[in-house]
């Protein structure tokens, strides 16, 4: 019999959730709340487009393993299904709530 790989430990994965999405991806937790805490603590109440945000919250992810604008834009959607982040159209732009 041939040997049988171990698979690494499962890591804590989140779901996803996005206004009007019909899937919800998981990502790793530890991901998840790396790229979160560096939004939250970028945004502010004035309103900031998307490649703005991802300019200044690159250099507090150093290191990372990932896309970030990948997971930032999939973190965003999670934040403001909390309330935690406001989506603002036309054009799109981001804040705090």
């Amino acid at each position: 019999m041939p040997p049988t790989k171990k698979r690494p430990p499962t890591k804590a994965r989140i779901t996803i959730r996005g206004k009007g999405w019909k899937k919800t991806p998981t990502i790793a937790r530890d991901k998840y709340e790396t790229v979160s805490d560096a939004i939250l603590k970028t945004l502010s109440d004035k309103p900031m487009a998307f490649y703005d945000m991802v300019k200044r919250i690159t250099p507090k992810l150093k290191n990372f393993d990932g896309s970030i604008p990948w997971y930032a834009i999939t973190c965003l959607r999670e934040l403001e299904t909390q309330g935690k982040v406001i989506k603002q159209a036309k054009p799109v732009r981001y804040s705090r709530s």
